[in-house]
């Protein structure tokens, strides 16, 4: 017995997600899935096999997007480490196209409910991934044992995307870095 047709491209999965990644960061959300499936040289019906619907790639590809590596420092003082997540974090809004896409994520965030979840579990996730810091600053004395670590992660991340999202100017590493550990006392 013979078999029909072509075997399956095996990288056509991973074309397809890394053509869609590449849109949201370069389009926003304004693109179709005719225009996925062109950037991953792909047939529309290899997109649509995989997608349901745009709304369906999209949240996946968000997904991926908001999981993106974190790096967790040990510089061996948390000063140190803030400095290195906080210019990691501030590099990343500087680059081409997320500014544009999280204005137009947390807008749709507003409108699909399952896009306000993925956002508020993606980024919950991710910055707890990189809580390690501060249980290492608790272990050197550095902060207390009892310190509200959402907070102190809210401050950074509330500010970040309060001037990323009205595209005020960022402040340098080093101010963030201050105001964290002593408010706007003199060091």
């Amino acid at each position: 017995m013979s078999a029909r047709g072509r075997k399956p491209d095996p990288t056509v999965d991973h074309r397809i997600r890394q053509a869609a990644a590449g849109l949201v960061l370069s389009h926003g959300l304004d693109f179709t899935m005719d225009d996925v499936a062109a950037a991953a040289g792909v047939g529309r019906a290899s997109v649509f096999r995989r997608y349901a619907s745009k709304r369906d790639m999209l949240l996946e590809t968000l997904t991926g997007l908001m999981n993106a590596h974190v790096s967790i420092p040990d510089t061996g003082s948390l000063e140190g480490d803030l400095r290195v997540v906080v210019a990691d974090t501030l590099a990343l809004w500087h680059q081409p196209g997320v500014a544009r896409m999280a204005r137009q994520v947390y807008g749709e965030a507003g409108r699909d409910p399952a896009v306000a979840e993925l956002i508020r579990t993606s980024m919950r996730t991710r910055m707890e991934r990189s809580w390690v810091v501060y249980e290492r600053a608790i272990e050197r004395g550095e902060l207390p044992p009892n310190a509200d670590l959402w907070m102190l992660t809210d401050l950074f991340a509330g500010l970040v995307a309060y001037r990323g999202l009205l595209d005020l100017p960022l402040p340098e590493p080093e101010e963030v870095v201050q105001v964290l550990l002593h408010g706007f006392t003199p060091a």
